[in-house]
């Protein structure tokens, strides 16, 4: 007998807690200070080779970057705000990696056995190869590599810094890298990651799941506007599933009285 009342709607649970949202926020507005900042310093010397020499890893060797990419004005003011924002990133980055330890968020973000066969199946997802979306927990697997790979090329982008910051001093650092050259090198390409990944990021929060934006706003998440409840692609499906109607009770047939 079908019952006359309407599947019970699922409520939202609290996706992301405060610290985990407050930090990243913070890394939004101190990332892109960085970046820009880090591409005003560079244009003062838009190249890794020294003068007269040539550098083999680099194709646009002396060509400045666009100015309206960059931040701080000039020199001296870009290496204000670059310092200042390593040490908000550094610090802020420590709290959110402490806390996802001792909070036991970090289960949901190291590598796991079957991770390279999951992110194959969400590349024939989203290649429309495969027709439903594959399963997953709080992050899918292509999401789970990005994620791990963030703190990884951030504490790479802080060490290189520093060994070009205090190439003296911290010499040995600065050799651990290949010398002065490469550790600028490496500082780059850090930076070159961790842009591209976090482009990756914000393009496919709009484009597969901009209900997510509230979670880390508010810290809720409604599990039927999950992309694995819609279904959902990138720029497909992104509107709420429909809910099924309820059913219309039928009055048992009238019974002849004898």
């Amino acid at each position: 007998m079908t019952s006359p009342h309407p599947p019970a709607k699922v409520k939202s649970r609290k996706r992301h807690h405060w610290i985990v949202r407050v930090t990243h926020w913070v890394n939004f507005v101190a990332i892109v200070i960085m970046v820009g900042s880090g591409l005003r310093i560079f244009n003062a010397y838009p190249a890794f080779a020294r003068k007269g020499e040539m550098f083999c890893c680099y194709p646009f060797e002396h060509k400045p970057i666009p100015a309206w990419l960059t931040f701080g004005g000039w020199l001296g003011g870009a290496r204000h705000w670059h310092f200042a924002m390593m040490w908000v990133l550094v610090v802020n980055g420590l709290i959110y990696l402490t806390f996802i330890y001792l909070h036991g968020d970090w289960r949901d973000l190291v590598p796991r056995k079957g991770d390279i066969r999951d992110s194959w199946q969400m590349v024939k997802f989203y290649t429309f190869r495969r027709k439903d979306h594959p399963h997953q927990g709080k992050h899918n697997a292509l999401q789970k590599g990005a994620y791990f790979a963030l703190p990884i090329a951030g504490a790479l982008a802080v060490l290189t810094g520093i060994a070009i910051w205090k190439p003296v001093q911290l010499s040995w650092l600065t050799a651990l890298f290949g010398g002065y050259v490469w550790a600028r090198y490496w500082h780059f390409i850090a930076m070159l990651v961790i842009v591209i990944l976090s482009v990756i990021h914000v393009f496919m929060v709009f484009a597969v799941d901009p209900y997510s934006i509230t979670s880390m706003i508010t810290g809720n998440y409604d599990p039927a506007l999950s992309p694995e409840a819609r279904n959902a692609r990138p720029f497909y499906h992104l509107l709420p599933p429909r809910r099924p109607a309820a059913p219309v009770p039928v009055a048992p047939p009238p019974t002849e009285s004898t």
